[in-house]
C-alpha cells in the first residue's frame, strides 16, 4: 500500500492517543516514522502490521480499527490534500459512490504503481445501495464499510453499511439509508 495510508493512520492515532502512543506502535511494530513517504509504496504486510499494532494499542479488534481508519479515511482527505479529488467525485451519496473508479483512475495516473479496487453500484432504490468490490487484498472488508460510512457522514445520510458476502470475485456490500438517496 502506498505511504498516503500509514501517514493518514499516523494522523488517526496522533488525534486520538498522542504522539507517545503512536512512536509506542512504531516500536512495537518495528517500523519506522521516517520511512512514511506518500507516493511510495510499501508492502502489505508492513500496513497490516501497523493496524494490527494499533488495534491492541487500542484496546480494539482489527476489524473494528480498519472500521474506524476507513471512517478516518474519508474526513481526512475530505479536509487535507484529497480534497479537491473528494469533490470531484460528486454531490451526493449515490454520485460518489458511481464516480470511484474515475476517481481512481485519476490517482491510477499519478501513482501507476498502485494496486488499486474497483467498485460499482450494482443497484440502488430511494434506500438501499448495493456496492460491489474488488480487491486483490483480502481482509479490508471493515476497512471499506468504515469508507462507505465515512461518505454517508461526508452527505450527511443516517443509516448502516454491512458486507453483504462474496459474489464470485466480488465483495458485495449494501448500504441502508433512513432517508431516500438524494442522487
Amino acid at each position: 500500500m502506498f505511504g498516503m495510508i500509514h501517514r493518514s493512520a499516523r494522523d488517526m492515532v496522533l488525534k486520538l492517543f498522542g504522539p507517545v502512543a503512536w512512536d509506542q506502535i512504531l516500536d512495537e511494530a518495528g517500523l519506522d516514522d521516517g520511512a512514511f513517504v506518500s507516493a511510495q509504496s510499501y508492502p502489505d504486510e508492513v500496513t497490516f502490521r501497523l493496524i494490527t499494532t494499533a488495534a491492541t494499542k487500542a484496546g480494539l479488534t482489527v476489524d473494528e480499527t480498519l472500521q474506524a481508519f476507513g471512517r478516518h479515511w474519508i474526513e481526512a482527505a475530505d479536509e487535507g490534500p484529497y480534497a479537491n479529488v473528494m469533490r470531484v467525485l460528486g454531490s451526493s451519496l449515490l454520485e460518489s459512490l458511481m464516480n470511484l473508479d474515475r476517481m481512481h483512475a485519476s490517482i491510477q495516473i499519478a501513482m501507476p504503481g498502485a494496486q488499486l479496487p474497483q467498485f460499482a453500484v450494482v443497484s440502488h432504490d430511494e434506500q438501499t445501495i448495493e456496492l460491489s468490490y474488488y480487491s486483490r487484498r483480502a481482509g479490508l472488508e471493515q476497512f471499506v464499510c468504515g469508507l462507505l460510512e465515512g461518505l454517508m457522514g461526508r452527505f450527511h445520510q443516517q443509516g448502516s453499511v454491512g458486507f453483504s458476502g462474496m459474489v464470485g470475485e466480488a465483495r458485495m456490500f449494501t448500504v441502508t439509508l433512513a432517508a431516500p438517496v438524494n442522487a
